[in-house]
Order: structure tokens, then sequence, then C-alpha cells
């Protein structure tokens, strides 16, 4: 186990010891949520789940979109790519989109939304996505986006498992993108749609443009 993956580890159970922390201090489990329909369990799963694969099926194909037409995204794409290295390993952004959406939803849907509400813990989660370098603004208008989207699923039936699926599904998914695209290679081949929905990929040129 490398030590990044593991400081992600440590990093990802303290959150989700503070879920269980906060949900216990207000009397129930991070996944006992309110919700606005009344569901039954089978329902609400299903609701939650196809919820989730569309949210996935939405941001996944938006960032191929974003990285093939858009600046901001290919500086995101390439800082990224920085900071991570192409030597991540599969083992490594397996854990690290699993590990994250775990306790992120745990925390964020399943302990702080129930106590200060949808647009304000999806506003406090895009904060804790404000980076360091600027390349990486618009990461913190993606995770509002995304907060208020995987709340919105979590609130209306109830269930964190459709936001923890898509959560793990999209950094997944980008994790694998990032590591196999480098946008400074003469040819790069970048998917048409999400490889959720099997997109195929084509090569194109000039997407390094600045």
């Amino acid at each position: 186990m490398t030590r990044r993956t593991l400081t992600a580890l440590v990093a990802y159970a303290a959150l989700t010891g503070l879920a269980w922390a906060w949900a216990w201090a207000a009397g129930r489990a991070p996944w006992d949520v309110p919700a606005w329909l009344a569901l039954t369990p089978p329902s609400s799963w299903a609701l939650s789940v196809a919820l989730g694969l569309a949210l996935t099926a939405l941001f996944v194909g938006g960032s191929r979109l974003a990285v093939r037409h858009a600046k901001w995204a290919r500086r995101m794409h390439r800082g990224f790519r920085e900071v991570l290295g192409p030597d991540l390993t599969d083992r490594e952004i397996l854990v690290f989109a699993g590990a994250s959406a775990m306790a992120e939803e745990l925390f964020f849907r399943g302990a702080m939304q129930p106590t200060l509400g949808l647009p304000l813990t999806a506003l406090v989660f895009g904060l804790v996505h404000v980076p360091p370098d600027r390349r990486f603004l618009p990461w913190t208008l993606v995770a509002v986006v995304g907060g208020l989207a995987f709340g919105a699923v979590v609130a209306l039936t109830g269930n964190l498992v459709g936001a923890m699926l898509a959560h793990a599904l999209v950094n997944y998914l980008n994790l694998q993108f990032i590591r196999a695209h480098d946008l400074d290679a003469p040819l790069a081949a970048v998917p048409r749609a999400p490889s959720l929905v099997g997109g195929r990929a084509r090569a194109t040129r000039g997407l390094d443009a600045r």
C-alpha cells in the first residue's frame, strides 16, 4: 500500500467517524435521513440507484464534453494529471473513488444535510473543494453542483445508496480518464460519451489548444 493510499484511507476513516459522531449526537444513524417522498424500502432503493446512475452519466459525459471544448477543463485535466501522476494504479483509483464516496456521503448527506439543509450543505461541500491552485477553481463550482444533485437524490428518497454509487462511479471513471489521456500528446483519444453507457473513443487532434 502506497503512502498516499494510506493517507487517504486514514483521512476518510476520520471523516466517517465524524459522520457517526454528528448523527449520534442527533439521535440517529448517518444513513437514517428524512425523505421528501413516502417510499417503501424497495422503492426508495430502486429510485435512488436509478437517479444515481443518471447523475453518473450526466457528470461523466459533461466532463468529457468540457475537456473536448473548454480551455478551463483542459487546464484542470492537466493539473490533476500533474498532481496525481500517470503512475496512479487501478487499486489506488478504486480506493480513492470508493473511500471518498462512502465517507463524504455519510458526512455531508447523511450527517450534515438533515441539520443544515440541502443548499447550505452543498455550499459547504463546494468550499471544502476549494483548491490552492487557481487551475482547479472550476472544481469548486462542480462540487457545489454535485452536492446539490447528490443531496437532492438523498432528500427525495431518504436513501444514500444512489448518491454513494454516483459519487464513486464519477470519481472512478474520471480518475481513469485523467490517467489515460495526456492532452499534450500529439494524438489524444477522447470518448464521445460516458464510458458507463458504452461511448466509443475517437482520436482527435488539437485538443491541447490553450
